[in-house]
């Protein structure tokens, strides 16, 4: 029995009628249709399916594949052109080299530099995955090369004076880069940014080492130390979070940050001893540790002692007050000589006098130290009582 609708009808509400978006007039006509249908009932079976949206995908992906084995034979196209065009001053020069009797000597600068050049234009087009990884690896590799071509050019011993820190320059631009390109380690997946801190500080502290041999000097601790003191103040507390701790130490990742740099600023006075003698080595020594007092305790304070915020405050502000105003007469007591006397010079204060930088100095210190006891005491007394409320409250 022939059906009251055509086939082509209903064969274009099959889609709908597949993605249940249709009218339920429509839906019905479809249904009555596919019992009477053989045809559309196999359509609709090839719809569920996904018989040609498979098929649809295998061809969009053939067509895909198609244009990118294009586009790499254009773009090793222009880049064989490119390299043609770099071949033509190579030949030039090296012509004018041999006519004017030079035996080759520059002609190996010009062909290195030109290796500069093609490195950021013909490698990115024939390279045909990780493009800026392998044009910056070729630049970096042909800047060394001309370096190492001058430098033998010229007679001279300061090749690897130019190419650490030209390596170490590179890095710092390049490395973060580099290193979300390459695989790695399971172990080091999610730690790349240490690993760029790391391999900087490495390129940093040869630069230092190559330098101190070349001028034929002593000074390579006296400079690095300090300089690893001034990375850890700013990268260590990146770096703690990233490097694996045992169980007793993940809480206390403040405190390791501030033992590191502690240990690295009495480095510091330990690599210079030998350039100020025992005079500076007892004077630094005194006052690194009396000025360490702040910070280690306010870091106490902030971190170890349960008190209320108010409270805490107080007590930060008044040892910052006290500190202030006593420093220069600290530093001064420690650089008298032996058997010298003098009385700290806020003793000389004078509200009423403000005539001269001595007197001046001393009154202002003094007004530091009044002040900052009044706030401070004030601020601890608050959170003294605010803390003793909260707990009769919470019990």
């Amino acid at each position: 029995m022939a059906s009251k609708y055509s086939c082509n009808l209903v064969q274009d509400l099959l889609p709908l009628y597949r993605d249940n978006v249709c009218g339920d007039e429509s839906r019905a006509i479809v249904e009555e249709h596919l019992r009477e249908c053989a045809e559309c009932s196999h359509i609709l079976e090839q719809l569920n399916g996904s018989k040609i949206e498979q098929s649809l995908s295998l061809e969009a992906g053939a067509v895909l594949k198609n244009h990118k084995k294009k586009e790499k034979r254009i773009s090793a196209i222009y880049g064989l052109v490119t390299a043609g065009i770099l071949l033509i001053p190579v030949i030039v020069c090296l012509i004018c080299n041999l006519a004017i009797g030079h035996a080759l000597d520059w002609f190996f600068i010009v062909l290195s530099s030109l290796l500069i050049v093609a490195s950021i234009t013909v490698v990115p087009m024939l390279a045909n995955e990780m493009r800026f990884l392998k044009a910056a690896g070729c630049c970096t590799a042909s800047t060394l090369i001309l370096l190492l071509t001058c430098c033998i050019y010229t007679h001279g011993d300061w090749f690897f004076v130019a190419a650490v820190p030209v390596i170490f320059g590179v890095s710092l631009l390049v490395m973060p880069a580099v290193l979300w390109q390459i695989p790695l380690p399971d172990a080091l997946k999610n730690r790349k940014t240490l690993c760029v801190i790391l391999w900087d500080v490495m390129w940093l502290l040869a630069m230092l080492a190559v330098c101190c041999i070349y001028v034929g000097g002593d000074w390579f601790l006296t400079a690095s130390v300090p300089v690893i003191f001034g990375l850890s103040v700013l990268l260590m507390p990146i770096i703690i979070h990233q490097i694996p701790l045992p169980k007793p130490l993940l809480n206390q990742k403040a405190l390791l940050v501030m033992v590191w740099d502690t240990l690295w600023l009495y480095g510091i006075m330990f690599s210079s001893a030998k350039y100020g003698g025992e005079f500076y080595w007892h004077n630094s020594l005194l006052i690194t540790t009396w000025c360490l007092l702040l910070p280690w305790s306010i870091f106490v304070i902030i971190r170890y002692l349960r008190l209320h915020p108010f409270t805490k405050a107080g007590l930060i502000i008044l040892i910052t007050g006290v500190f202030t105003a006593t420093i220069n007469d600290v530093i001064r007591l420690i650089l008298l000589p032996k058997g010298a006397t003098n009385a700290p010079s806020i003793l000389c204060a004078d509200l009423f006098n403000w005539n001269g930088y001595p007197q001046t100095d001393a009154n202002v210190r003094l007004l530091t130290l009044i002040g900052s006891v009044v706030i401070g005491v004030m601020l601890f007394c608050f959170g003294f009582f605010a803390g003793k409320r909260n707990n009769k409250v919470e019990k």
